[in-house]
């Protein structure tokens, strides 16, 4: 039963990942440019987000966790809510960010903090393996 989760699993990421690099390039071919700080800050939340995905997708992920749990917990937090936090940002009014794309950064940001709680502090208990994080 694990296996077929992680198998879907990993389906759902890649998925995610095609979604990413499709918003991406469409982004990037848009004719009417944005002003220069949120073009910043939208390639900072790609740089993230797809360096957050790099680590679920190499096993760079599973040595941080095998070396000390924390560290990987705390490199991932950070990676989740900065992009988060910037994807607040650009979604709210003042921002002056017209580009439909903010919506999908916004959506992996959730993703990704979601991924990381599930990851760190639920563990699967359904096939018998207990967080890697206990309190």
């Amino acid at each position: 039963m694990a296996h077929i989760i992680g198998n879907i699993l990993f389906l759902a990421m890649a998925i995610l990942v095609i979604i990413s690099i499709i918003g991406t390039l469409v982004f990037l071919t848009r004719k009417n440019l944005i002003n220069g700080k949120n073009k910043t800050i939208a390639w900072i939340i790609g740089i993230l987000q797809a360096s957050h995905i790099l680590l679920y997708f190499t096993t760079s992920l599973a040595r941080m966790i095998e070396s000390d749990v924390y560290i990987a917990f705390a490199v991932c937090i950070f990676l989740s809510l900065t992009c988060l936090l910037l994807s607040i940002w650009l979604v709210l009014p003042f921002a002056k960010f017209k580009n439909a794309i903010k919506y999908l950064f916004a959506f992996f940001a959730v993703i990704q903090a979601w991924t990381t709680n599930v990851i760190f502090l639920v563990g699967d208990r359904a096939a018998g393996f207990p967080p890697p994080i206990q309190f």
